[in-house]
């Protein structure tokens, strides 16, 4: 089996080749931009926790590790 990942930035573009793939029969998988993956993600875990303030935490986390070394890297 090939894969083949295609990114378009215009929305019009990305309709009309789902239209031609169905009108073809191939199987085909829409996946979202990655930037939408992480705001679903954090949705979720928003939700799950609603005294977590992800943001807080990321930010703390940030500043905890960002004088940390890090291994196999040339700095």
């Amino acid at each position: 089996m090939t894969q083949i990942t295609i990114n378009l930035p215009n929305e019009a573009e990305a309709q009309w080749l789902v239209e031609l793939l169905n009108r073809l029969q191939v199987p085909f998988q829409v996946d979202a931009d990655e930037v939408t993956k992480h705001e679903r993600a954090k949705e979720i875990i928003m939700r799950g926790a609603n005294t977590l303030d992800a943001a807080k935490m990321q930010k703390h986390v940030k500043q905890a590790r960002k004088d940390r070394k890090h291994p196999f890297r040339a700095e």
